[in-house]
This record gives structure tokens, C-alpha cells and sequence, in this order.
């Protein structure tokens, strides 16, 4: 399934947060998406002051998160954890349909004629998993994000930009994934299509609920990265929330967390939308 590229979409994953006359907003972000937002996130951010990431999102930092992922002296390999069919399932999501995934036979995974097998060696499965993972987005046509975009327009604003971690503690997460999760959802490579339509159509009207019954089972819907960042995010978002004239960004998993301690702090939380 091809998505394609169109701007203007109106960004409806946000919501406002109110205290003491003290007005904000929380965006729940996609780190990939077939559309761009640009126009709506310009307006939104537009009316901010300070503009809030969880982690840093220059070139430098995201080359950081590609080097703690390589692993050149363990011999092991994703594919060692996977099936023959699951293999099969994420060579055809993976590779060019000219090249045909069938043409790769089991018996040279450990060949170099195996492109799939050959973009993760020396990887650690972390990292194996999301190269494969953003490799199909990407030949899905999910060559925008959220945050990236985001960041991209508050710097050319100008506005001022806080990370709610160190990349230190991005990466910390990332090594922390739980490997069972990670196999469990390649071994579903063969309904990533039908999970991308469904994302899609989820985030773009905003149904954060719907969102996240379909996301339960992707590897980073883990405790170690919702439930336990929740509590780390509200708590430094915080003195940004109480100034006011904030602006929130965070991975939408995280939003349905952060909005309940917001509304026990006695915050007033209403998804937010423009209308055209």
C-alpha cells in the first residue's frame, strides 16, 4: 500500500491544557507518516512561546542513536530469532518488487545476495528492528515525521526549544526494549499493510483511542517506555506548562498517560483541532 505525500493536512493530534488561566498545548507525535502537517503545526506553533521535544533532534544527536546500535563483535543476528516464513514475509515487505523476495532462499541468509539479511548485520536488535521497520515505511512512501517536522519550523521561528531528555536517555530506552516484543512483531510483517491504513486513518482525525488499541502490540508499548517516561515527562514539562504559552511534543503513546496526571494536577484537557 502507497501513501501519497500530500501537504496540508490539517494536524488534529493535539490538545489544550488550561490552569489558572495558564493555556498550553500537547501534540502527540508521529516519528513517521505519509504527510506533512506543515501549514497547521506552523499556526499552532506560531501561538507558542517555548517549544517542548522529548529528546534532541539535531544530525549529531541522531548519529549518536546510530552508533549505540551498532554491535560488530557479537556474531549473533536478528534472523536467528525469526522463522523461515517471517523471514519470507519481511524480504517481500523490504524489497523492490522487481527484485522479487521470494528469490532469496532460506539457505542463503548468511549469503551476500541477501540485501534484507545484509542491512542488519552487525546490528543490535534494536536497531535491526527499526532499520527494517523505517526501510518499509519508507518504500511505503512514510518519508515525513512529525517531530522532525516540528523542530525544523520552531528553529526557523526562532522560538525557544526544550528537550525533555538527553539523548543519553533516549538511547537508554532504546536498549531497553524488550527482545520478545521485537520478534513478536516482525513474526506479523505480513499484516504491516493493513496496520499502516488503519494508523493512518487513526491519526489523522485524531482518535488517540483508536490509536492505541491498534499500537498495543509495537515494541517501544512497553512499560519502560510509556507508563515509567510518563511520570519523567510531566514532571520536567511541568514549570513550561505552569508559565504557560507552551507547546508539548511527544510520541502519541504517550499522550493518554501525561493527559490523566495533567487533569489530577486539576489542568482542564480538550482535544484541540483547527478548523478551516
Amino acid at each position: 500500500m502507497l501513501f501519497r505525500k500530500t501537504r496540508g493536512k490539517e494536524f488534529r493530534m493535539i490538545w489544550s491544557v488550561e490552569k489558572s488561566g495558564k493555556r498550553s498545548f500537547l501534540a502527540g507525535t508521529a516519528h513517521f507518516f505519509p504527510h506533512s502537517f506543515k501549514d497547521s503545526l506552523a499556526i499552532h506553533l506560531q501561538q507558542a512561546e517555548t517549544v517542548v521535544f522529548e529528546g534532541p533532534l539535531d544530525e549529531e544527536s541522531l548519529a549518536k542513536v546510530s552508533k549505540a546500535g551498532e554491535d560488530h563483535q557479537s556474531p549473533s543476528h536478528l534472523f536467528e530469532s525469526l522463522d523461515k516464513r517471517t523471514i519470507t514475509s519481511i524480504r517481500r515487505n523490504l524489497l523492490p518488487s522487481n527484485l522479487g523476495g521470494d528469490r532469496f532462499q532460506f539457505m542463503d541468509l548468511r549469503g551476500l545476495r541477501d540485501p534484507a539479511y545484509e542491512m542488519v548485520k552487525g546490528l543490535k536488535p534494536w536497531m535491526a528492528f527499526f532499520t527494517l521497520w523505517t526501510h518499509y515505511l519508507e518504500q511505503q512512501g512514510w518519508k515525513s515525521s512529525v517531530d522532525l517536522e516540528a523542530y525544523r519550523l520552531a528553529r526557523e521561528m526562532k522560538k525557544t526549544i526544550v528537550f525533555l531528555e538527553t539523548i543519553e536517555e533516549q538511547i537508554g530506552v532504546l536498549e531497553g526494549l524488550p527482545h520478545e516484543r521485537i520478534i513478536d512483531f516482525l513474526k506479523r510483517a505480513d499484516r504491516w499493510n493493513n496496520y499502516l491504513g488503519k494508523y493512518v486513518k487513526y491519526y489523522l482525525r485524531g482518535d488517540l483511542e483508536e490509536l492505541l488499541t491498534l499500537s498495543t502490540g509495537f515494541p517501544s508499548r512497553s512499560f519502560s517506555v510509556i507508563e515509567r517516561r510518563d511520570e519523567i515527562f510531566f514532571e520536567r514539562m511541568r514549570p513550561h506548562l505552569e508559565k504557560g504559552g507552551a507547546i508539548v511534543f511527544v510520541g502519541a503513546p504517550q499522550v493518554n498517560g501525561i493527559c490523566r496526571m495533567m487533569m489530577a494536577e486539576g489542568y482542564e484537557v480538550r482535544h484541540h483541532a483547527q478548523r478551516k
